[in-house]
C-alpha cells in the first residue's frame, strides 16, 4: 500500500473534517471520510429543501452534522481538515481564518495528487521504475 495514503487514512480517524459543497465531487468524498472514521460536518450554501433527497438521506444515514444556507460557513470553526468544492475559493475569509487556526484547507483533487506516488517526467524514455500518473486537464471530477 502507498505509505502516504496509509498515513493519511490513519490520520483521518476521529478527526474533525469539514466538507464544503455537496455536489458531484464531494459526495464520494463524504462516503470515503465516513468509511475512514472521520467526524464529518458538511456545509452547503443551498437551503435544505434544495438538497437532493438521495444526498440528504446519506447525511442522515451517516449521522453527519450539516449546515445549510448562505451563512453556513459562519460555523466553520475547529476543524482539523477542510475540503472545499472547486467553486469555493480558498481566499474567502472563513477559510483564511481556519487555516490561520491550523486547519488543512484542500480539495479532493489536491489531496489525490499529494497521495499519488507518481512522478512527472518529460522528454525522455520511460524507465521500468517509473510510476504511472493521472493527467487531469480541463475536467471537473
Amino acid at each position: 500500500m502507498n505509505e502516504k495514503l496509509e498515513e493519511f487514512e490513519n490520520y483521518l480517524k476521529n478527526r474533525r473534517v469539514a466538507i464544503i459543497g455537496l455536489g458531484v465531487s464531494n459526495v464520494p468524498l463524504l462516503e470515503y471520510m465516513h468509511e475512514k472514521g472521520a467526524i464529518v460536518t458538511t456545509f452547503d450554501n443551498r437551503n435544505i429543501e434544495d438538497i437532493p433527497k438521495d444526498i440528504f438521506d446519506k447525511l442522515k444515514e451517516y449521522e453527519v452534522k450539516y449546515v445549510f444556507g448562505k451563512d453556513a460557513l459562519k460555523e466553520l470553526e475547529g476543524f482539523d481538515m477542510i475540503f472545499r468544492s472547486p467553486s469555493c475559493m480558498p481566499t474567502i475569509p472563513e477559510l483564511v481564518e481556519a487555516e490561520k487556526q491550523g486547519a488543512i484547507v484542500t480539495t479532493e483533487i489536491e489531496m489525490l495528487i499529494e497521495m499519488c506516488p507518481g512522478t512527472v517526467r518529460s522528454n525522455r524514455k520511460r524507465r521500468k521504475d517509473d510510476y504511472n500518473f493521472i493527467n487531469i486537464s480541463n475536467t471537473k471530477t
